[in-house]
């Protein structure tokens, strides 16, 4: 009988066996940057469908933490010619108006908002503006947008990594 030391030393031999063969940290369809993997949609949904969507793949509405990861995002959306008018992030200022957060509830810890933004549209009281969004009016920068709007989004998960050492 197999002791299951060995079972893991041979399961984790055939995993780096595999990762050789396909060095591939991110599922077919996401770009790989640092340490996560992005799918830039192609299809439009509200917040909430765009959250559902990137939870059916195993990943979150992206949140963008530093200039680094917002310079890679915004070069990506500016090449595309889908006429989106933007991409859903994953911040809102549901849980206490005006105070963005990522969903999870940690804070923004970067940020890229245009100038004036987030305004929850002053101008037009009438349509309240509570979810994150890269607005191409403005070169992609951030913009508050009311949550109920369809447009294209972007998911986020962590590039995987494999567990083993041998």
């Amino acid at each position: 009988m197999m002791s299951l030391g060995l079972v893991f030393v041979l399961l984790c031999a055939l995993a780096s066996v595999t990762a050789a063969e396909n060095t591939r940290r991110c599922p077919e369809g996401f770009l790989e940057h640092g340490s996560s993997c992005y799918w830039f949609s192609r299809i439009k949904g509200s917040f909430a469908e765009a959250r559902s969507y990137c939870q059916f793949f195993g990943s979150h509405l992206a949140r963008i933490t530093s200039k680094d990861e917002d310079d890679f995002i915004r070069s990506k959306v500016n090449k595309t010619e889908n006429g989106s008018p933007g991409y859903w992030l994953g911040g809102t200022d549901l849980m206490k108006e005006d105070t963005f957060m990522w969903e999870g509830g940690s804070p923004l810890s970067y940020d890229k908002w245009s100038p004036g933004q987030p305004d929850n549209n002053k101008n037009n009281p009438q349509t309240t503006e509570n979810c994150l969004m890269l607005y191409k009016e403005y070169h992609y920068m951030w913009n508050d947008y009311p949550c109920v709007r369809k447009v294209n989004f972007i998911c986020e998960r962590r590039a995987s990594t494999c567990c083993c050492k041998i």
